[in-house]
């Protein structure tokens, strides 16, 4: 089996696999995300990105599943869904990285 440990891989942390969702509700909170994700695998983590100030959704958030392929259906599956009036852009999560 091939290790991981080291390797740039998009969307892999230590825990699991990181999804990023975009174009999310400013009254979406975690819950919404683990009931979107839960029923394609186990979800180790979900967090919606908040405004300081006001306290609602910033429009993305993440999701941390344990299982590749898991991962990978969730974001065939859910890429493209609307929610609500939004539709949703769902991917692995990238390293941003910045130019100088």
């Amino acid at each position: 089996m091939t290790s991981l440990v080291g390797m740039n891989i998009p969307g892999h942390t230590g825990t699991g696999w990181c999804i990023f969702v975009y174009n999310l509700s400013p009254d979406s909170d975690e819950s919404v995300l683990w009931q979107l994700f839960g029923p394609f695998g186990a979800v180790n983590n979900v967090k919606v990105i908040r405004d300081f100030n006001t306290n609602k959704c910033k429009g993305f958030g993440f999701v941390t599943m344990t299982n590749y392929d898991e991962a990978a259906m969730a974001i065939a599956s859910l890429n493209g869904y609307r929610l609500g009036d939004r539709v949703l852009q769902v991917s692995f999560k990238t390293n941003k990285t910045h130019k100088s």
